[in-house]
């Protein structure tokens, strides 16, 4: 019985140790990729967070697509175009040139513009 209740204990014990270092090497291992994931869309997060900046402008309620792509550079048109969809902005056309605003500015935007359209009706 004693030889029983010892490899029982050592069983346990195994099973412990190796559920313990399982976990602490797949721990390692998602902190690496993540690392690696992060490295690799750093620049992506940059390019997010410069187009956010110019389009959270408070001067600014809309920007021209021209505007928008010209502080950036190593991206085509289209790339640009589908980060802009990924902070959220919508495009509109005016006078056949882009233009692009977040759509958590709609309001503040369609004031502006009404704001913009009484001053030339007083003119």
């Amino acid at each position: 019985m004693d030889s029983a209740i010892w490899a029982l204990i050592g069983v346990v014990i195994g099973t412990i140790l190796s559920g313990v270092i399982s976990y602490a090497l797949q721990k390692s291992q998602f902190n690496h990729e993540k690392e690696m994931f992060d490295l690799e869309n750093k620049s992506l997060q940059v390019v997010k967070a410069l187009l956010k900046e110019m389009l959270n402008h408070k001067g600014y309620t809309d920007r021209s697509f021209d505007a928008l792509k010209q502080p950036i550079g190593g991206y085509s048109d289209d790339e640009i175009r589908q980060l802009l969809h990924e902070i959220d902005a919508q495009r509109i056309e005016r006078n056949g040139e882009e233009w692009w605003f977040l759509r958590s500015r709609k309001e503040e935007r369609i004031e502006h513009l009404r704001d913009k359209k009484a001053k030339r009706k007083v003119e």
